[in-house]
């Protein structure tokens, strides 16, 4: 909990940074909705990984009503969730074969712009101590939604590789990362799009159609 607690208040340092007014702390924890269990594969005789980790059959749905946002994760996902100086950050692990890392960083400023909140997720890498970080040209997806792959060495050396999706409506931002070791990113890419392909705006974001 220490390291969780640690993360969010160097994140809040780099986000809130940016924001006019902190937001109240009136976040509400996510609620899983109930999911059938999952059955397991049987052994197969060769212990070599799958060029390609199958999408998961089963997801839970994430939400923040306060924050207005919500996306799935795989069930089993472990998570944590945490407000700071009006930022609110939700972390959490999807567990092997695929551990996928994600990160949503959302809070209020109405001046910053989808290329401005790139530049907010690689202040974010940097606070985490990654290295050689490079970041995509963003993808325009919509007036709301924009989408880069990063790549990055870790404080333990090991390269990542991840997307990133950034979205925005008339006064809150979003940053979310979906990502993990490089070497796992063409096995799971899938599963990562599925990820960051489930968030929405409650909004319908600036241009109320998202």
């Amino acid at each position: 909990m220490k390291r969780i607690v640690f993360c969010v208040s160097l994140i809040a340092l780099v986000a809130a940074g940016c924001s006019q007014k902190p937001a109240a702390n009136t976040g509400s924890s996510p609620t899983p909705k109930s999911a059938a269990s999952t059955t397991s594969a049987s052994p197969k005789a060769e212990k070599k990984a799958p060029s390609t980790n199958p999408v998961p059959a089963d997801w839970i749905r994430m939400h923040d009503d306060a924050k207005g946002y919500e996306f799935q994760v795989p069930q089993g996902t472990k998570d944590a969730q945490d407000t700071k100086d009006g930022v609110d950050v939700y972390m959490a692990n999807v567990p092997a074969p695929y551990d996928i890392g994600v990160m949503v960083v959302a809070f209020k400023d109405k001046t910053l712009s989808k290329e401005d909140l790139i530049k907010k997720a690689e202040d974010i890498l940097k606070a985490f101590e990654e290295k050689d970080i490079k970041i995509e040209p963003a993808k325009e997806l919509s007036n709301d939604y924009s989408l880069s792959i990063f790549t990055s060495t870790g404080k333990d050396g090991k390269p990542g590789k991840g997307k990133i999706l950034v979205a925005t409506d008339v006064t809150d931002n979003y940053i979310m990362f979906v990502g993990g070791d490089a070497d796992k990113f063409a096995s799971n890419e899938k599963t990562i799009d599925e990820i960051w392909g489930s968030f929405g705006m409650y909004s319908g974001g600036f241009s109320g159609n998202s």
